[in-house]
């Protein structure tokens, strides 16, 4: 299916940018926590890192990585990497270093751009550094490098099968027939789109050039790590006009402040299966977009306008996006018919042009377009299942593959693989992905050791977590004697045991010992809640259990219903029951001094 093409736009991300800082240079372009920066000063400081990337040898689709977290200053570097003429490569600061090293290595970056105000500092002897806070001192701006829509805008990486990363190449003519081809997505001047996704996530390349290349204001939510109480805070404070959420985000946003989203003009969320109940709620207090899309074809491609209603038991991933067409196929790339289920391809102006320096890679996935009209188009192969609709609108039926979506993020379970085979004393590994009650997904890895060793899961972890970013580290560890297999001797997964059956059967944990407090006991209760096990010992370490970041915001707020309030910072930096407990009696006693002195 598709929706009628709109007249290809040729400018570049800058260019639009650019516009608006030429007409409405006094207009908030982003705002902080600590101040707004305007459409001239974002401008102007662009235009200096432009220079000085120029002055460095940067040139025409060279690539430059983004060692900065969320901020207004990475804001400056996306923007002056473009006006450089070059494209930029966003690297999570949390990132594992072995990571980021590959990365930057892979995409063949000729510069790096950091920033040590934020206490980012990355050195990497092959390539030059160019540190936001001090390395712009007294250069010039310059205008900006002549392009053109066809040139590669970003390259944001995503798991890999074969056990190594794959950066996406997206061109400018991809993000601009995004912003600005679809009614759906038409982002007025002035208004404001909240920028919470992490850099190296493709949602913030909605959120950022979605505002900035329509003349509104980009405003970034405060902290990494917040509980659904500081998220609410926010959006009542901020009032957007525009915010994205992941699906686990948005599940626990609707359950415990679902009122939060009154304060928001249009929600759109995506990145897992949603849940119709909760997409109804939702849908009762604010406009509210389901959106599918994968990173190759740049963002969204797809929209499901949700109804307060509901009546359906599943959110379809909705009807395309202006320009761009999906359809159900058979291995023959014929069209299935509507309500047979066939893998989908996407085609039209969104999709990318292939994987850096992977050109067989690029060959399977990306294939010539036999429905397109115009010379040259491709058909994006997405690996998921889906059907047509009798309304017209597709619906999901899962993989092809092993490919998952986890807390939003788009996992290659061979990746982790990979790296568990890689590890000391490792004979065999298998990892999969075991949804929870509320259908959230957990990652389990299960291991072989060679004869006579016997790694502990302390030590599984820590080499995983060493390599892998924190969305792809399992959450628990399963030492096996011997993997079972299937009739073709390869890993049968669905034979192999429940991880989280109790807390007995998590493997690496301390002998248990009980709660001895009723405030223990009842954030012991509210863990063993969130975590879907039968009880929970008082030395037993959050991650240890099976919890991830979505599973303790869960925690915070089954606590802050029964007046035990922790902040985020506070929950991560006390990792076991006994020792939140003794922050509390500890907060509760200086507060019951402070009261009696006064």
């Amino acid at each position: 299916m598709s929706r009628s093409d709109t007249p290809p736009d040729h400018r570049t991300i800058h260019e639009l940018v650019a516009g608006w800082a030429s007409t409405t240079p006094s207009a908030p372009a982003v705002r902080t926590a600590d101040g707004v920066l305007t459409y001239g000063e974002l401008d102007s400081r662009a235009a200096r890192l432009a220079a000085a990337l120029r002055a460095g040898g940067v040139g025409r689709e060279d690539r430059v990585g983004v060692v900065v977290p969320r901020s207004a200053a990475a804001i400056v570097a996306f923007l002056g990497v473009l006006k450089a003429g070059a494209a930029y490569v966003p690297l999570d600061p949390d990132y594992p270093a072995e990571r980021r090293a590959f990365m930057l290595a892979d995409a063949g970056v000729v510069a790096l751009v950091t920033d040590s105000a934020a206490d980012v500092v990355v050195e990497d002897p092959r390539v030059p550094v160019i540190d936001l806070a001090t390395g712009l001192d007294g250069t010039a701006p310059l205008p900006a490098e002549p392009g053109d829509a066809d040139q590669c805008a970003y390259v944001i990486y995503t798991s890999g099968s074969t056990g190594t990363p794959k950066g996406v190449v997206v061109e400018h003519r991809s993000v601009v027939s995004l912003l600005r081809n679809d009614s759906r997505l038409a982002i007025a001047p002035g208004e404001t789109v909240a920028h919470f996704a992490p850099t190296a996530f493709d949602a913030s390349v909605f959120e950022i050039w979605g505002a900035l290349c329509r003349g509104a204001e980009v405003a970034i939510l405060a902290g990494s790590q917040v509980s659904i109480e500081d998220l609410g805070d926010q959006l009542r404070d901020l009032r957007p006009d525009w915010l994205f959420l992941t699906t686990g985000l948005f599940h626990l946003l609707a359950d415990f402040d679902l009122a939060a989203l009154k304060s928001v003009g249009t929600l759109l969320t995506g990145g897992d299966v949603l849940n119709p109940a909760r997409v109804a709620a939702a849908a009762g207090t604010t406009t509210v977009h389901a959106a599918y899309g994968p990173t190759e074809t740049t963002v969204f491609t797809s929209f499901h306008a949700a109804a307060p209603e509901g009546g359906t038991d599943r959110v379809p991933l909705g009807s395309p996006l202006s320009g761009v067409t999906v359809r159900a196929l058979d291995e023959g790339l014929v069209p299935v018919p509507d309500g047979a289920v066939g893998e989908l391809y996407i085609g039209g102006a969104g999709v990318a042009r292939g994987y850096h320096g992977r050109p067989r890679l690029t060959a399977e996935r990306f294939l010539p377009d036999p429905f397109s009209t115009r010379p040259g188009g491709r058909l994006y192969r997405t690996g998921d299942l889906g059907a047509v609709r009798p309304d017209g609108e597709l619906e999901f039926h899962g993989r092809v593959d092993r490919q998952v979506k986890v807390r939003g993020f788009r996992i290659e379970l061979g990746e982790i693989e990979h790296v568990l085979l890689t590890a000391p004393d490792v004979a065999s590994a298998a990892v999969v992905a075991v949804p929870g009650a509320d259908g959230d997904k957990r990652l389990a890895a299960y291991v072989v050791p060679v004869a006579g060793a016997e790694p502990a899961v302390s030590e599984l972890r820590s080499w995983v977590t060493a390599r892998l970013p924190d969305h792809a580290v399992p959450a628990t560890f399963v030492l096996l004697g011997q993997m079972p297999l299937d009739v073709n001797g390869k890993p049968d997964r669905g034979a192999l045991p429940s991880p989280w059956s109790s807390r007995d059967a998590v493997q690496g944990l301390p002998a248990y010992v009980a709660p001895d407090t009723e405030l223990a006991r009842t954030i012991a209760g509210a863990w063993a809640e969130a975590l879907e096990l039968d009880r929970v010992g008082a030395h037993d370490e959050f991650y240890a259990l099976g919890g991830d970041s979505l599973r303790s915001v869960a925690v915070l707020e089954r606590l802050r219903a029964t007046g035990i309030r922790f902040t985020a910072a506070e929950f991560f930096s006390h990792p076991t029951v006994a020792e939140l407990a003794a922050r509390f009696e500890a907060d509760r006693d200086g507060a019951a001094t402070t009261a009696v002195a006064g």
